[in-house]
């Protein structure tokens, strides 16, 4: 690996030591459950907009887009458009009515509108498997921004081991300490931080010279290209179609590396290479990087889109935030800067994934590439680098830096409220409610900071094994893909339950339980068949082989959900008996919920004299 960059390193241990300055700064207003998991529910439209979007900004966002756009033209566009048209869905349909009703967690919004401890457990376990869904790309790109930042590991682990222990282990102290008004502060900080990271970038690239109509003409004059690692095996497989393809796209020189590695025998030794896409829309078509094709069919390009709108409003860390609003209008008002901000960067992380391909093809060719990260044919062999190395091409350590830290932040902030939303999902909805209902606010905090402790340890875990499993060969562009599963997860879990819940008087607990267990276990199925799939282990034929086909489920679980939970409903009947109460709860007007809170009271009073 190349040397160590010190100014980078320097600046990222500094938003390292700042943020935990934060988190003990923080502990002086962490007294009580409300403080731990809501901060007190006094974080104003601005900086809880702030606090959204560096919550929404990860990995993903930051490191995947770029990446996407890098490997995939026009498919991986799609993530921004998706990423940034979610937020309508929430402002529209939720932000609101989940503030107005109050309580601390989407299980408490469960379990008040339902009235049921059943419906409290399943929405628990849907908030668990979510947020494990979307901490696994974050620690994939804490090892990766590792591996390019530092190039080493520490005390005998290798840099992308390193990196997911040493993200893990900040995270749990932070948030432990500083709870979610430590997070607050963090997430605001390190929004502002990514944005100034991608907007110098741009800035840059823009000064080097890069044009996006030219550089958009140029990289779609020809089939596009893809760059990974497989195994001799594999190369050598149905006649060595993929070994020819190689040569036809590899430069000699360059095959003359991979030619010699089959000729070695080794049928598990993996070699870099660089294949022709193939168009999955038009199979007798070139794959061109302006036009859909190279990652999805079809179906998956309506649902990928689908799955991210949908998805961001079914995200527990997301919806825990708008309890932190003080009123239903400060959670609107937020979701109204939250799309000014998140919109800037989606505008952005497309333009620096297209100055990618030319800028970091140059530096190849000229030996000046950063020696941090691997290429053939002039590409990063993994995309989701594309940030830190053009970074480094771009403005040296500083600029890397800058871009570097802006990685982290974006980890920190996402990791943060996902660690705060599992956290409350085993502290609140179950200890507090089943376990331990007269635990006093010590311990309930303390059994807030153990859960956090746990599942980072988990994530830890998790992250350590994405290698081991196959997952960076078998997509490209894994950090996007992966938060995309848990997008979808989401959006079958737990979209069509808020809005029949929201919106529809009619709904019942166990239509509520049935379309949760039909869209999320149904996500989850289809997402695991289709990882066996990639990995080899199923084959493509008979109903388990279409399946797992799917890349994204959304377009079959979404309405499957939203069909399950109208017809339980309607065949169950059982309406909770205080569902006019309860309606007033979710859509009256302040008023109006205090005018009808006074009628009860005098009712109550009337009873009591008589």
């Amino acid at each position: 690996m190349g040397s160590l960059n010190t100014i980078a390193i320097v600046l990222v241990v500094g938003l390292i030591l700042f943020t935990i300055g934060l988190s003990i700064f923080s502990r002086r207003f962490t007294r009580t459950t409300a403080d731990f998991y809501l901060a007190g529910r006094k974080v104003g439209s601005f900086s809880n907009a702030s606090a959204i979007s560096g919550d929404y900004l990860s990995a993903a966002s930051f490191l995947g887009v770029a990446g996407a756009v890098y490997a995939s033209g026009l498919d991986g566009v799609w993530y921004a458009a998706g990423f940034a048209g979610g937020f309508m869905v929430v402002v529209l349909f939720i932000a609101s009515a989940l503030r107005r009703f109050g309580e601390y967690t989407v299980a408490d919004f469960a379990f008040g509108r339902f009235g049921s401890h059943r419906i409290r457990l399943v929405t628990v376990v849907m908030v668990l498997i979510t947020s494990m869904f979307y901490m696994a790309p974050q620690m994939y790109g804490a090892g990766t921004t590792w591996k390019i930042l530092v190039g080493r590991g520490i005390f005998g682990m290798d840099p992308y081991t390193s990196g997911v222990v040493v993200v893990a282990a900040i995270m749990m102290f932070y948030v432990a300490v500083g709870g979610m008004k430590g997070t607050t502060l963090n997430q605001i900080f390190q929004f502002w931080w990514l944005n100034f990271a991608i907007i110098m970038l741009v800035f840059f690239a823009f000064g080097n010279g890069f044009s996006y109509p030219a550089e958009l003409e140029a990289a779609s004059e020809s089939t596009l290209v893809n760059t990974k690692v497989v195994t001799v095996e594999q190369l050598t497989a149905d006649d060595g179609a993929m070994l020819a393809n190689a040569k036809s796209v590899m430069t000699a020189e360059e095959f003359a590396a991979v030619q010699a590695a089959v000729d070695a025998g080794d049928a598990e030794a993996k070699v870099p290479v660089a294949l022709s896409a193939v168009n999955k829309l038009h199979e007798t078509r070139d794959m061109l990087f302006n036009e859909p094709g190279h990652r999805y069919n079809g179906f998956d390009q309506f649902s990928m889109v689908l799955a991210l709108v949908l998805g961001t409003a079914g995200l527990p860390h997301i919806l825990n935030r708008y309890y932190t609003n003080p009123s239903g209008a400060a959670a609107r008002r937020s979701t109204f800067w939250v799309l000014v901000f998140i919109g800037v960067f989606y505008i952005l992380a497309p333009i620096v994934g297209l100055a990618g391909i030319g800028m970091i093809r140059d530096a190849v060719a000229g030996g000046t590439a950063p020696a941090t990260a691997d290429y053939v044919n002039g590409m990063l062999v993994k995309p989701d680098a594309i940030m830190p190395t053009i970074a480094q091409i771009l403005g040296g350590e500083w600029l890397m830096g800058v871009v570097s830290a802006g990685a982290f932040a974006a980890m920190f902030s996402t990791i943060g409220g996902l660690l705060i939303a599992s956290a409350s999902a085993v502290g609140h909805d179950v200890y507090e409610k089943y376990v331990n209902p007269n635990a006093s606010e010590k311990q309930r905090v303390f059994v807030g900071k153990t859960s956090v402790v746990i599942f980072a340890l988990i994530a830890m875990g998790i992250g350590l094994g994405i290698p081991a499993s196959g997952l960076d060969q078998a997509y490209p562009a894994l950090i996007a893909m992966m938060v995309t599963w848990a997008f979808a997860v989401g959006a079958g879990a737990f979209v069509p339950m808020l809005l029949t819940g929201i919106w529809w008087k009619g709904t019942t607990e166990r239509g509520a339980i049935s379309g949760m267990i039909v869209g999320g276990g149904g996500s989850i199925f289809i997402i695991v068949l289709n990882i066996l799939a990639q990995l080899g282990v199923i084959g493509k034929t008979g109903l388990f082989g279409f399946l797992g086909g799917l890349t994204f489920p959304t377009l079959f679980t979404f309405p499957l959900a939203l069909a399950t939970i109208i017809i339980v409903s309607k065949m169950d009947g059982q309406l909770p008996k205080n569902v006019d109460e309860i309606w007033m709860r979710i859509h009256g007007t302040a008023h109006e919920r205090h005018e009808r809170e006074l009628g009860l009271d005098k009712v109550g009073t009337l009873f009591a004299k008589h």
